[in-house]
């Protein structure tokens, strides 16, 4: 097998195991782990939301790791801190272990994938990367659609959690050393700065913004405001999907189905909005997107039946989709591709405050016995995203998407070019 085919290998089966690991199968996880351990809603939603909150606060770690050690050693580095994650969340019985250890996951999470992939398909494929990033991305997130169903399977199949969080540990160390077989650097990282923006294109002109210009605008203001709302509410539905669905009093085997239909409809979603975005304005798609989600969420919130519940994830799932890439379509339209890495960094860690949602959602159970008050406060919230995107979103002036090649300066009078645009994937 070619060598960029054993990378591409490595590095999409490092995604879906990551993904069907963590955030789409911890909350069936800790479904079984609460009833038997006796934990509070909120005390598991704290520990969904140390692991969203590790993934943000270890991105900055793979750039520098691949520049000392390399892209391989990355990969197999962050597959062995995940197994180390799911080595101690099998033999904990105290609360403060298992932070630990979905801290470790999130680590590991973040050493594993998208960054250091990402880098190893640009290099790898210079002239399809796009095309095999888009791949790459369609098979990691299909990870969301397998993980809840492995979980089912055989916590349902031996009734034992340990033995699930066992079996990941050993799964990810046999993924580290797929990566350590497979996984070679086409270029040689030697610097941290060689990592960012690696879409394989080049702006042909300067961009007339800088990050620290577009950081002020209004525009990026509600696209991160958006996006931290559109992550709490995604991360807090992770956390309580199945239990929510197990309190309409079918049990959890309905949750988990739940869960994969939602990571099957996002998936589609997304790559479909990729193609859509290029023919229509992503802001009237990104607005779309916010209001199919809250509707799901009105629906979670109102309905006793499962099946409904069932089709509301769906529902939920697509406008994620929507929503999620279409506004990073938005970051790129507004400022340029030079900066497009830069940009969509920082909203990524404006999200970070998306994993005060799990811990807000275990409370309100916790005091009310239930999660659907939750829910109407999802939902409240998209509609005031959707609202803001309607009445306040606008191209910045001097935006891509307000001028096709130059801008002009009405106070000097000078003409300044514009960052090329990259097609939408």
């Amino acid at each position: 097998m070619p060598r960029n085919a054993q990378v591409m290998l490595a590095a999409s089966l490092a995604f879906f195991f990551v993904t069907a690991t963590t955030f789409t199968s911890l909350g069936y996880v800790l479904y079984t782990m609460v009833a038997e351990l006796g934990w509070s809603k909120a005390a598991a939603g704290l520990s969904f939301s140390l692991l969203g909150l590790a993934c943000g606060i270890a991105s900055p770690l793979p750039p520098i790791l691949m520049k000392t050690i390399g892209t391989r050693l990355t990969m197999f580095t962050g597959c062995i801190v995940l197994a180390t994650g799911f080595l101690i969340a099998s033999m904990i019985s105290d609360l403060n272990f298992f932070f630990v250890a979905t801290t470790l996951m999130g680590i590991g999470f973040t050493l594993a994938a998208p960054s250091p992939p990402v880098y190893l398909l640009a290099t790898w494929f210079p002239r399809t990367s796009a095309r095999m990033i888009g791949f790459y991305f369609m098979i990691g997130s299909s990870g969301g659609i397998a993980g809840p169903l492995i979980v089912g399977t055989i916590v349902g199949l031996t009734g034992d959690w340990r033995l699930h969080w066992l079996v990941m540990a050993i799964c990810s160390t046999l993924v580290g050393i797929v990566c350590l077989i497979c996984v070679r650097d086409a270029v040689k990282v030697e610097s941290v700065d060689q990592v960012k923006g690696i879409d394989g294109e080049k702006p042909k002109a300067a961009a007339t913004w800088t990050v620290r210009k577009a950081l002020m605008t209004r525009s990026f203001v509600i696209l991160a405001v958006i996006m931290t709302i559109v992550q709490l509410v995604v991360t807090s539905t992770h956390s309580i999907l199945v239990a929510h669905i197990a309190s309409l009093g079918e049990g959890a085997a309905p949750g988990a189905i739940a869960m994969s239909l939602l990571a099957f409809a996002g998936t589609g979603a997304k790559g479909v909005t990729g193609a859509v975005c290029e023919r229509y304005d992503p802001r009237l798609i990104l607005i779309g997107g916010l209001v199919l989600q809250a509707a799901a969420m009105l629906l979670l919130w109102s309905t006793p039946v499962v099946l409904i519940a069932c089709a509301a994830a769906v529902l939920f799932g697509t406008g994620w989709g929507m929503a999620w890439l279409s506004a990073h379509v938005l970051i790129l339209r507004y400022f340029g591709a030079a900066l497009a890495g830069d940009m969509t960094a920082m909203a990524t860690t404006a999200t970070t405050l998306a994993v005060l949602g799990p811990v807000g959602a275990g409370s309100v159970a916790d005091a009310t016995g239930t999660y659907t008050p939750a829910l109407l406060a999802f939902s409240i919230l998209l509609a005031a995203g959707a609202a803001f995107a309607v009445l306040f979103l606008r191209a910045p002036v001097g935006s891509a998407d307000e001028e096709t090649g130059e801008d002009e300066n009405e106070a000097t009078g000078e003409t300044k070019a514009v960052g090329e645009l990259v097609p939408a994937e």
